[in-house]
């Protein structure tokens, strides 16, 4: 069978006296707990150990594992369980959708609860375990409209789950099963943020990372760490000969061979261009002499498409011998990888103080080599100020501040792609057209060099901007003579922008300066890249923040109205919108709106309706959507409402009654993003609607059993029944005259319901006697507050009212029974019970007594004032009981 784990024995939910909540807004709590820890650092195991810890808070249990789902295979495999059988559990083969509980569970999409699910003909046994009896839930866990497993709660022998529990168990599946997906979504993108994309080799940002730790470790342990810094020779050739799509296949297979001739604790990366890295642990140079020598052996043997071979210049310098920080030990491999290629083509070099070599020593060599150096050094302080950027315009603003050290340009600008769109995040320069900058540059993919650049993806050199042919001059600026040259920013074969230099005066240019924007462009479109990565995880953790905090609102709520409210508010929150609005379904399949939030012309759509009509031509949409001018239009018509023609992001609910629908009037751009946040409002929505459904389902159930307890009173002594309901209204009265909030007055009424209900437990022979009662009667008689106490005790709800009901029988100068309590050590609830229930009494005619005029009754609660009654209670109750009594409406 599918496994039985042990977490530690769960206890039952034990709720506070003073917060007695039902066990599903108790769920809503501990899923916010889950979504706080999904925000932490933490791995996904730790994450699977706080849910499955969550889980035995809310069902008691004894075992619980998780399987993992491999859509691609159509496979479920263990991937977290606790118990005696948790490592057999953990080692047993991965089995198909369809095959045991489990299975069939995923296979349907459906919960199974499978009470003696030894028995169940779809069981399927765990190798080496026993047949022994248990029950078994299993939820499955899909988030997204994808499948990432299965939850699976046990207990052992013969204890069954209850209906409520296994209930309980799917609605925290939801969570669950979204928090399991948000951890890998993190992973996934902590992965990509750190890996070339083309090669799969670690990245600039990782290198760095992970040179420092060496180092770290190397100068801990007295050890060393090699670095070798390779470069491909004549790349440029094969880029401009064979195409940049032929380059990055040679990349490609360079990378392959690279990982093929390193030990598994050497890391390989790809930092720019046609340069990678190895960093070795441990090694000494000679032996980072031979594994470069091994490299060079597998690349000479390999053939690289129509390219052929190719050859590395290999520099290699050793940490802490050479340089004890990242940024020097760098320096130190790149000075000889240079020297490697001063030499010629396929040279191994080892770092050596003062032992760089230069090619033949003329003047224009040594200008060539100096610009080279200044255009390497530029490189790389740019890439190492790129792997700390994290923001887009400051990495845009970084690439025009350094080219301006290396080339005097008249302009500089740099641009990113959104779509078909060319935004510029960094301008340096001079510009004579009237407006911003930052407007006046933007433009479009295929529009003048920029836009042709962003088409092609190839570089644009030109000496004579003005007449290439296909610049477009930018409106508000004359015509001068201008040169320009504009490189694509490339990650892989996906543009993401272009850099745009210009000098003043005709063929300013030169290939060296080609060359560095091209080496340059390769740092800058991996640090976009990542940037926006950064970005978008930012993103997603402050959407996951607010819906946390959405769901720490809705978990305090339990009425349907407060559930409302609270998500209206909370979606225009979250969405950065005044107006909200959510519709709820009407019997005929149309919306009624109840709930809505912003100014006075908006919230006026409370109430209105929306026919059925109308849904029917929107509900076919399932994910959230905008709503077009005419469609806006034609619902403000529809509702009589000018303001519901705004335009809105919709996001419909489903609900067991049919369809809700929840409404965010769009005060900003809405985009993909914005919409898969309203989906998780709209889901968050759905699940506080439906927990607020099923506590009055349970509210109800308790009134009915309330209802019960004072039936079977009535059926004793109809004189209590009729007694308690007329004290039940009254007390209400009182209490609201005194301030009491709702909370207070819910205890007042169910303490006024149940205060005689010890009665049940006296003899009717001494409830009813006609004369007066002896000393024992009269004792037995002041025993029915405890009984009271004691009948109510097994009910978790009515905690608070006990204590009322013990109490209503005190008085106020500590003469009453059963405790002798006095002034204020009585409950206010009960003294207000105290009261109503005397004059009650006085003047009703009972089996020993007739009534007495009400005037006489008045008379005996003021002279009692301060001695039997609350003196403040007596004066209010006076003031109810006189007020004439209201007209049925």
């Amino acid at each position: 069978m599918n496994p039985r784990p042990n977490i530690p024995a769960a206890s039952p939910v034990r709720v506070a006296a003073d917060t007695a909540l039902d066990p599903l807004v108790e769920s809503y709590r501990k899923l916010a707990d889950v979504f706080h820890e999904l925000l932490s650092e933490q791995s996904l195991d730790d994450l699977l150990q706080r849910i499955a810890a969550t889980v035995g808070e809310l069902i008691p249990f004894d075992d619980i594992t998780f399987y993992e789902a491999n859509e691609a295979k159509r496979e479920l495999r263990a991937v977290f369980a606790s118990g005696h059988d948790a490592e057999k559990v953990l080692a047993d083969e991965p089995f198909s959708y369809g095959v045991g509980i489990t299975g069939w569970a995923v296979e349907h999409r459906e919960p199974v609860l499978a009470n003696r699910a030894e028995l169940d003909p779809r069981v399927r046994f765990v190798a080496d375990t026993p047949p022994d009896p248990e029950s078994l839930i299993v939820v499955p866990l899909v988030a997204r409209g994808r499948l990432k497993g299965t939850l699976n709660i046990y207990r052992t022998g013969f204890q069954e789950f209850t209906e409520d529990e296994f209930l309980l168990a799917v609605r925290f599946g939801d969570a669950a099963a979204l928090a399991v997906d948000n951890a890998h979504i993190r992973a996934s993108l902590e992965r990509q943020a750190q890996t070339d994309p083309l090669t799969g080799l670690w990245n600039h940002r990782a290198f760095h990372e992970r040179l420092r730790q060496e180092l770290v470790d190397a100068s801990t342990n007295q050890s060393s760490v090699a670095l070798v810094m390779l470069d491909l020779d004549d790349f440029k050739r094969v880029n401009d000969v064979y195409s940049h799509a032929t380059g990055d296949h040679v990349l490609s297979e360079v990378a392959q061979v690279l990982l093929a001739s390193v030990r598994t604790s050497d890391c390989v990366c790809r930092i720019g261009g046609e340069e990678f890295a190895i960093i070795a642990p441990t090694s000494a140079l000679a032996d980072a002499f031979r594994l470069t020598e091994r490299v060079q052996e597998q690349i000479a043997r390999s053939e690289f498409g129509p390219v052929g071979p190719v050859s590395l210049s290999v520099g290699i310098a050793s940490g802490p011998e050479h340089a004890a920080n990242p940024r020097e030990l760098v320096a130190c491999a790149e000075v000889a990888m240079m020297t490697a290629k001063a030499r010629g083509k396929g040279q191994i070099v080892v770092f050596q103080e003062g032992g760089r070599e230069r090619p033949a020593d003329t003047a224009d060599a040594r200008r060539a080599e100096f610009r080279s150096i200044a255009h390497l050094k530029m490189l790389h302080g740019v890439s190492t100020k790129l792997s700390r950027l994290n923001d887009v315009a400051e990495i845009g603003a970084t690439i025009a501040d350094e080219l301006r050290l290396l080339i005097d340009y008249h302009n500089c600008r740099v641009f990113v792609r959104d779509g078909d769109d060319l935004r510029p995040i960094a301008f340096r320069g001079d510009l004579t057209a009237t407006g911003s900058a930052m407007e006046v540059l933007q433009t479009r993919v295929g529009e003048g060099v920029t836009g042709h650049v962003a088409l092609t993806g190839e570089p644009f050199l030109t000496g004579d901007a003005a007449n290439c042919g296909i610049g477009v001059r930018i409106p508000g600026t004359t015509q001068i003579e201008e040169s320009l040259l504009a490189v694509p920013l490339r990650y892989g074969t996906t543009v993401v922008g272009v850099i745009v230099v210009s000098k003043l005066g005709l063929d300013q240019f030169d290939s060296d300066e080609l060359r560095l924007l091209e080496v340059l462009a390769g740092h800058v479109s991996v640090a976009l890249v990542n940037a926006r990565l950064y970005e978008s995880q930012r993103r997603e953790a402050e959407s996951a923040k607010a819906l946390l905090e959405l769901t720490r609102e809705l978990s305090a709520v339990t009425n349907l109205d407060g559930v409302l409210q609270q998500v209206v508010r909370g979606a225009a929150r979250i969405m950065g919108s005044s107006r909200c609005s959510i519709w709820l379904p009407t019997h005929d399949g149309g919306l009624v709106s109840r709930s809505a939030v912003g100014d006075s012309a908006y919230t006026s759509l409370q109430g209105r309706t929306m026919p059925a009509e109308l849904v029917a031509r929107f509900s076919p949409r399932g994910a959230p959507f905008v709503t077009s001018p005419e469609e806006a239009a034609l619902i403000g018509k529809t509702v009589g409402v000018p303001a519901a023609g705004a335009t809105h992001a919709v996001a419909f609910i489903p609900l067991d009654q049919g369809l809700a629908a929840l409404a965010v009037v769009a005060e900003g751009p809405i985009r993909s993003r914005e919409l898969e946040l309203l989906a998780g409002i709209a889901s968050q929505a759905r699940l506080a609607i439906t927990n607020a459904g099923s506590f009055a389902t349970l509210e109800r159930t308790f009134l009915s059993t309330v209802e019960a307890l004072a039936n079977a009173l009535e059926a004793k002594d109809s004189y209590t029944s009729s007694h308690a309901r007329w004290i039940c209204d009254t007390s209400i009265e009182v209490g609201r005259a005194l301030g009491l909030d709702p909370v207070q007055l819910k205890r007042v009424e169910l303490g006024a319901l149940f205060h005689d209900i010890g009665k049940i437990g006296i003899p009717a022979s001494i409830l009813m006697k006609p004369g007066p009662l002896t000393v024992d009667e009269r004792s037995m008689i002041e025993r029915h507050p405890e009984l009271g106490e004691r009948i109510l005790a097994p009910i978790d709800q009515l905690e608070a009212v006990r204590p009322i009901v013990r109490a209503c029988h005190e008085r106020y100068d500590g003469l009453g029974y059963p405790d002798g309590l006095k002034g204020e050590e009585i409950p206010l609830e009960a003294r207000i019970i105290f009261a109503c229930d005397a004059f009650h009494a006085m003047t009703t005619d009972r089996p020993y007594r007739e009534a007495l005029p009400v005037d006489e009754a008045f008379r005996r609660l003021v002279s009692a004032a301060g001695t039997q009654f609350d003196p403040v209670v007596v004066e209010v109750c006076l003031k109810v009981l006189k007020q004439p009594p209201q007209a049925a409406g």
